[in-house]
């Protein structure tokens, strides 16, 4: 029977990649073959594959046993449709007594998506309120987004999907999935009120002192001021000693100084060994009426010591700087956050090589489509979401909007999107929450305008 093209073949092929040969054990094998190799050349061949089949049924009962559950989970994630779309990986790496382990992975040539399980082999640490942090990918230069997708009770397994910006270049080729923390007791805040005024931060600091910041600072500003003018703070609060009654004001750190200076409230903060991690943080001032609080503008500068891990940037230090509404009492204005914390961190090194497939189905239509300010020269739609292509002429106008509908009419929600420049292309992909095979999307529209696939 030919094997050229043969699916059952190359299904056992990629599974048995997979498996990891000790170098000492390869060694003693490859010496004994060498001793008993017969002069026979036609039984060189078969005797091969057997030593080696043999090999591979000894160390594989194992494996197999210990990655069927998270081979199970996915398929209860995203289907057995989609499943058999993905390029199986089912590698695992134990640290700290957590295991990682690589399930799946999926490339369409925009983004790829890994699937990766992870499991504590020494209690119960791993829950619903678990993350990953210091996620990076070899060969792609943007962090990776985490996100949970599952958390099966039984196994005490929960299943993460990693997207990354890929790229074309990457197909065929090896790349390291690293991961250095997996964070525990996530907790999410919103509008969350310290019920501590003004007034109070006033009287802990009365005199607060200003140095220049030095050394690398990053400048954030939420909102707009009337003057339009962007933030360029050069200057940070000096740490001053208190009475420690606001030590514990934040979740994610503890304030080092605070205090009112030219009509602004500033507040600086240190962050702990694991407040560090905290995402998506907010310091706002609440004054009764939110209709004035959105147009009030929020300033940050993050500074001091900084430190670099897997493609994310911890600083030592931030300070806000929130301008007091004009007339409103101090006593009455009242400091509050939003965003995620975390308990605990487990710090380890989870690393996983492996060599990165393409996805198998893509629809391409290479069109000539003008709108607004942009020229649309190409759109493909795979699995995984919708890529278009447009030339970069410095237009200003907004991207055209990307829509894909299911069968039923409806537009298919996407998880987030990207835009990527290679000099004079610019290409907009809309990524899809969760796969889907390509006979669930009954159409795609550009600007308004349906696509038609060729293919």
């Amino acid at each position: 029977m030919p094997t050229e093209n043969n699916p059952m073949k190359s299904a056992i092929d990629r599974r048995l990649s997979a498996l990891c040969v000790p170098d000492d054990m390869a060694q003693r094998i490859q010496a004994a073959a060498q001793k008993k190799r017969p002069r026979v050349i036609r039984f060189r061949r078969p005797l091969a594959v057997a030593a080696v089949f043999c090999l591979i049924l000894a160390c594989s009962m194992g494996v197999l046993a210990t990655t069927v559950p998270s081979v199970q989970n996915l398929f209860a994630i995203v289907g057995t449709q989609i499943s058999s779309m993905l390029q199986p990986i089912e590698r695992s790496c134990t640290d700290n007594g957590i295991e990682t382990t690589v399930v799946a992975a999926m490339n369409d040539n925009d983004m790829v998506d890994i699937y990766v399980a992870v499991k504590d082999l020494e209690g119960s640490r791993i829950n619903e309120r678990t993350n990953l942090a210091d996620v990076q990918l070899s060969g792609i230069a943007m962090t990776p987004m985490v996100q949970m997708v599952q958390f099966d009770e039984k196994t005490a397994t929960a299943t993460f999907r990693i997207e990354g910006v890929c790229g074309e270049d990457l197909n065929g080729k090896k790349i390291t999935l690293s991961i250095g923390a997996v964070l525990l007791g996530r907790t999410e805040w919103s509008d969350q009120n310290t019920g501590i005024s003004v007034s109070d931060i006033e009287t802990v600091f009365p005199s607060p002192a200003f140095q220049p910041i030095t050394g690398n600072a990053t400048r954030t500003t939420v909102g707009f001021s009337d003057s339009g003018a962007p933030f360029n703070g050069d200057q940070a609060l000096v740490p001053a000693e208190s009475d420690g009654s606001l030590d514990s004001m934040f979740p994610w750190g503890g304030l080092t100084s605070g205090g009112v200076a030219d009509n602004a409230l500033h507040l600086q903060l240190k962050y702990s060994a694991v407040g560090k991690y905290a995402q998506f943080t907010q310091v706002f001032l609440m004054t009764g009426k939110p209709e004035k609080d959105e147009k009030l503008p929020i300033h940050s500068i993050d500074f001091g010591k900084c430190e670099t891990r897997g493609g994310s940037q911890y600083y030592e230090y931030t300070e806000y700087i929130l301008p007091l509404p004009q007339g409103a009492d101090p006593e009455k204005l009242t400091v509050a956050y939003s965003g995620i914390s975390y308990e605990d961190a487990v710090p380890g090194k989870w690393e996983t090589t492996f060599r990165l497939e393409s996805v198998s189905r893509q629809r391409v239509a290479h069109v000539e489509l003008n709108i607004g300010g942009w020229h649309v020269t190409q759109v493909e739609l795979s699995p995984m979401g919708v890529s278009v292509t447009v030339d970069d002429n410095g237009s200003s106008d907004p991207l055209p909007e990307i829509l894909a509908y299911d069968k039923s009419g409806a537009p298919i929600p996407v998880n987030g999107s990207s835009s990527s420049w290679n000099g004079t292309e610019r290409i907009c992909k809309n990524q899809f929450t969760s796969p889907l095979p390509l006979e669930q999307i009954s159409r795609v529209t550009i600007g308004g305008v349906e696509i038609d696939f060729k293919n």
